[in-house]
């Protein structure tokens, strides 16, 4: 009889990481490969896979060639980026799109944690004008303001900025056609980048594409959503259930390494380092047991050149398993999917807990990164009834949004001819 596993969990996370994300992934790694195979100026582009997430899909998508022999055409980088380092790059002087999504980041917060954000120092000895709470307009102004903790700001902006820049120059090449593959959802870094450095052209591969932030969506033209896109969770569609805990997929493939927030200039003549880039990265992007990417790692390495056709089929079941476990989990998956505390981004380093703290037990259940996983921890019995009840509000949620796309592109033609 054989010892059982030492932890159940992380078994469990394991198996579903072979079930469910291996299959998902590799339909991905397929379509990346599809889309990398037409396109039109292959001779001009580079895929560059963007940490934290992307490296880990460049790893997953190096073994899903090497294991179905199909030939890659466009060569491929790390490209050491986050949104914090894409954000640098539009701020001479800073466009609709980098404000915006400042805006969302900090909102109500102090401009001079903005500034400290952007710099990463904490000495730039700011006024006290920074510590307003943060407006488009202001920041640009006080930015832009001729005084020396703003020309320290700028520097100190300017300094990372041209170092990123370099690092972007080694990672393509020379080569003119930028294409972003990473995790998703909104593709920030494609519109930041588009904007920043223009003389680029920027795409999006991503996992996932979604405009949840409700901002414009200038960059989705060239930003794909290769596994995912959709604004909303919908129940008839199984793949949007990604949507319901999209930290599940980020976690699963972000490595435990930082994000990326400084560069320093290499010694010699080598391009610049990111922070990221500590002894031994490159060993730290593989799983370091069983879990979810381990399990998704496994089921890529089974693959073999007759698999292909069964790809997409095998998906479909792995999307079906996940939407299983995350919008209808029982306690074992509660269990298994639970996740370590997620870090806010953007060059700070507080961390979000997957379940929120102890309080109100409707509000804990609302603030939680995983609602249906939260209320089955706080309800292991009960919580199905409202397992049924959190589906038929983004069923009745989704049917009204789409009534009224259907009532705005009735009503167009009308307004159209309209003296």
């Amino acid at each position: 009889m054989s010892a059982a596993p030492a932890d159940p969990a992380a078994a469990d996370a394991d198996r579903f990481g072979r079930e469910a994300l291996g299959p998902v992934l590799a339909e991905f790694c397929l379509r990346l490969w599809l889309t990398e195979r037409f396109l039109p100026d292959a001779e001009d582009a580079t895929l560059l896979f963007c940490a934290r997430g992307g490296l880990r899909l460049k790893l997953l998508y190096e073994r899903f060639l090497a294991r179905t022999g199909l030939p890659a055409r466009v060569p491929a980088a790390a490209l050491m980026v986050s949104r914090l380092v894409a954000a640098r790059t539009a701020l001479e002087p800073p466009g609709e799109g980098v404000l915006s999504e400042l805006g969302r980041e900090f909102s109500g917060r102090p401009m001079s944690e903005v500034a400290a954000a952007l710099a990463q120092r904490q000495d730039l000895a700011l006024p006290a004008a920074w510590d307003a709470p943060f407006a488009a307009g202001r920041f640009a102004a006080l930015l832009a303001a001729d005084e020396p903790a703003a020309a320290a700001l700028r520097g100190a902006i300017a300094e990372q900025d041209a170092r990123f820049r370099r690092h972007v120059d080694a990672c393509t090449g020379g080569r003119r056609h930028g294409l972003l593959v990473d995790t998703g959802l909104y593709g920030s870094t494609v519109r930041l980048l588009q904007d920043g450095i223009p003389a680029m052209r920027w795409s999006g591969l991503q996992f996932a594409r979604s405009n949840y932030k409700r901002l414009p969506t200038p960059h989705f033209a060239r930003t794909l959503g290769l596994s995912v896109e959709s604004d909303s969770y919908r129940p008839w569609e199984t793949c949007t259930a990604a949507l319901r805990f999209w930290h599940l997929i980020e976690a699963a493939l972000e490595p435990d390494l930082p994000s990326v927030r400084l560069f320093a200039d290499a010694d010699g003549d080598g391009p610049p380092r990111a922070n990221l880039e500590v002894a031994g990265w490159e060993a730290r992007i593989e799983p370091e047991g069983p879990g979810l990417f381990a399990g998704a790692l496994a089921h890529v390495e089974t693959l073999r050149p007759d698999d292909l056709h069964r790809v997409p089929a095998e998906a479909a079941r792995g999307w079906r398993a996940f939407k299983r476990a995350v919008v209808w989990p029982d306690a074992r998956m509660v269990a298994a999917l639970e996740l370590a505390d997620r870090s806010r981004d953007f060059g700070r380093l507080e961390k979000v807990a997957q379940f929120a703290a102890p309080g109100g037990t409707l509000a804990q259940i609302r603030d939680s990164l995983w609602r249906e996983g939260a209320l089955m921890r706080r309800f292991p019995r009960a919580g199905r009834a409202g397992l049924v009840l959190i589906e038929l509000a983004h069923a009745a949620r989704t049917l009204r949004l789409q009534a009224s796309a259907l009532r705005r592109r009735a009503a167009r033609p009308a307004l159209q001819g309209a003296p």
